[in-house]
């Protein structure tokens, strides 16, 4: 039994759906997302965690996931910064007053937690950057304090170690992604008990694609972040950190159901066991373990 922590139900792994799919209510949407559930049951996924859309589509994928017997979490849209990265899964805030104001109309949705992006995706040609930072400390802080209050966690997407310091002195409760990260932001986040969610899976598969891919002319590089990362995954387990599953399934190559498997494969051979694994998932998504293994 597999808990996936990190996922887009929106998105496809192998390609651009066709486009507006995900905006309307229609029976093509709706094969689609009976057609995820299916593979999620295949590869024996009992859980997932969403990392949002700029459509909200998790609300719709909510009931068939629960029809299907997997339990569905999701922050509806992520929340990223005006002209930085994250268009496609989320909405944006403009500054100080925005985040108010956005965290007012996303909160009578009815979240199942909150996402925020605060750094890019990692660099294929300019290896260790990710963009500049998104939200300023004030406006981090208060998202997440303004999530906290409200009851909800939240997961924040970042990469390099002064994006992954901010939003763990901000209190965070996972980190998605913390690419170049480094043994500071290790030991804080030990110390914080903060979750990370490494998600091995996307720069993995594109190292090992097919030379006919589009995406072969990166595999160089991402065998280079998926060394480096796997290394401080590695080190951050023997530190004591608490590392959970999240395959970031829906990302370029990275293919439902199945990538939940290979992201339990990857964690494993950095020295995680299946039920750390397990364990650590049902603390990211609030599962009772015992009630769940039944």
């Amino acid at each position: 039994m597999v808990i996936d922590c990190h996922i887009h139900c929106a998105l496809s792994g192998f390609g651009k759906l066709k486009k507006g799919l995900m905006s309307e209510d229609t029976p093509e949407r709706e094969g689609w997302f009976s057609s995820l559930a299916t593979r999620y049951r295949k590869h024996n996924v009992k859980a997932l965690r969403d990392g949002g859309d700029a459509y909200g589509a998790g609300t719709a994928f909510k009931p068939i996931a629960e029809d299907a017997g997997i339990i569905f979490r999701t922050p509806l849209v992520a929340l990223y910064k005006t002209g930085h990265y994250g268009d496609f899964l989320g909405e944006a805030i403009t500054d100080f007053d925005s985040c108010r104001k956005k965290m007012d109309q996303l909160l009578k949705r009815r979240p199942d937690f909150i996402k925020i992006i605060q750094s890019g995706i990692m660099s294929f040609d300019h290896f260790g950057e990710a963009g500049s930072l998104e939200f300023t400390d004030a406006e981090l802080c208060y998202l997440i304090d303004r999530a906290h209050d409200a009851g909800l966690r939240t997961m924040v997407h970042v990469n390099t170690p002064k994006g992954i310091m901010m939003a763990i002195e901000a209190g965070a409760d996972s980190i998605e992604h913390g690419y170049c990260i480094d043994a500071d932001c290790i030991a804080a986040m030990k110390e914080k008990d903060i979750v990370w969610v490494p998600t091995l899976a996307p720069f993995a598969n594109i190292a090992s694609c097919d030379e006919s891919h589009p995406l072969s002319r990166y595999r160089e590089v991402s065998q280079r972040y998926f060394t480096g990362h796997k290394l401080q995954v590695r080190k951050a387990h023997v530190a004591g950190v608490t590392i959970a599953l999240g395959s970031d399934a829906g990302a370029s190559l990275v293919i439902h159901g199945q990538a939940s498997r290979e992201e339990l494969s990857y964690l494993m051979d950095c020295g995680l066991t299946k039920a750390e694994v397990f364990t650590n998932g049902c603390r990211v998504l609030e599962l009772d373990e015992a009630q769940f293994k039944k």
